[in-house]
């Protein structure tokens, strides 16, 4: 049985979307969100008294009041039922909400998503899920091939297959996402019409496709834009990216220029941005 360690961080609200940026730079599984607290959850092995250091550090730099509440040892029994009650049907719009398993049916809407998160991060909370999602029911059309970048729980390349998509790719770097993505794979019914692997984003080479969608912080989106034009110019395809904060923009635009994207659209909630890109 794994053990998980729960990091409660005492930093003010308006600084969460900052934090939260920062955290993603280190591997965590998931992030809860309180009055004026985050508490992060790590493998217990590879949190480290250096690490605990360093992460203070940085986020004394966006909230000099920032403090390390505690930190608490789980095992995998329970960290998933204090986890697991926490999480609402997320409604990304008239026809679209995501929900866990257990409250599939308070909800009725053409196209439930059907999540159940484990430690992956795609549970619709995050501005950054709400927003790419909001693009794809947009840009997936019926018949094409998608590739979900980071696929954490598999929310994405599910939701673009019940859009219409044939057929689609999702990758991640985390053991524990590729579980639990194929397990919300065979919950939504489409396991037979996605490709799942467990692979870096830095090394893996991607199939042609009409679509991706990147929910990661920016700097991965950056070094990433070539890939994915190789993976996009041939199908003329469509860019779908998320993760990214207001602050970041610019540099990510100016990046995906260089590497012969345009941009068609962008969106926004709070400080956090989704853009779509098309091949030049």
């Amino acid at each position: 049985m794994k053990n998980f360690k729960n990091v409660s961080i005492s930093i003010s609200e308006e600084k969460f979307d900052l934090a939260i940026a920062v955290l993603t730079d280190y591997p965590i599984l998931g992030i809860q969100e309180e009055t004026d607290k985050l508490t992060a959850t790590f493998l217990d092995s590879e949190w480290t008294s250096e690490m605990s250091m360093e992460l203070l550090q940085s986020l004394k730099n966006i909230d000099k009041n920032a403090q390390i509440l505690s930190e608490e040892l789980l095992n995998t029994q329970n960290w998933n039922e204090e986890f697991e009650r926490n999480i609402p049907i997320i409604n990304i719009s008239n026809r679209i909400a995501i929900m866990p398993e257990w409250k599939k049916f308070e909800v009725s809407v053409d196209i439930p998503i059907i999540i159940n998160p484990k430690m992956s991060f795609g549970t619709g909370q995050h501005e950054t899920t709400r927003l790419i999602a909001k693009l794809m029911e947009k840009y997936v059309q019926p018949g094409q091939f998608w590739i979900d970048a980071g696929t954490g729980t598999g929310v994405l390349a599910i939701l673009a297959l019940k859009l219409g998509a044939a057929r689609a790719f999702a990758f991640d770097n985390n053991e524990w996402s590729i579980e639990n993505a194929s397990e919300n794979f065979d919950l939504n019914g489409v396991s037979d019409s996605i490709d799942l692997i467990e692979a870096d984003i830095e090394n893996i080479t991607l199939p042609k496709s009409d679509g991706i969608v990147a929910n990661l912080y920016a700097n991965l989106v950056r070094n990433s834009f070539p890939k994915f034009y190789n993976s996009l110019v041939a199908k003329n395809g469509v860019l779908l990216v998320s993760g990214i904060l207001i602050y970041d923009i610019e540099e990510v635009i100016q990046s995906a220029i260089e590497n012969n994207f345009e941009l068609i659209e962008q969106i926004q909630e709070s400080e956090w941005v989704s853009l779509a890109f098309k091949c030049k």
